[in-house]
């Protein structure tokens, strides 16, 4: 994760631990961030950074998320995905 200014760039292949942390540093400054880019050199590993960033934008609708708005092409890398709600 690299914070430059008003834009934040973090990894597609965050582990469980590593988008928690993402979450506790992006919430609290939700209002300063523009932008945040997806380094898209490495693989998903879970649902849960997708997840996070749409609620992200969602919380917020004008942060620009490069990553979401050109669309995720994830059925021919990975399969079928399956979103599961634990409550």
């Amino acid at each position: 994760m690299q914070f430059d200014g008003d834009a934040l760039t973090i990894d597609l292949n965050m582990s469980m631990e590593e988008v928690r942390e993402f979450e506790q540093f992006v919430r609290p400054r939700i209002d300063y961030i523009e932008t945040i880019e997806v380094d898209e050199g490495g693989i998903l590993k879970n649902s849960a950074l997708l997840a996070l960033l749409v609620s992200l934008k969602r919380t917020r609708p004008e942060l620009k998320i490069p990553f979401l708005e050109r669309g995720v092409s994830t059925t021919g890398m990975y399969g079928t995905l399956h979103w599961i709600c634990y409550e």
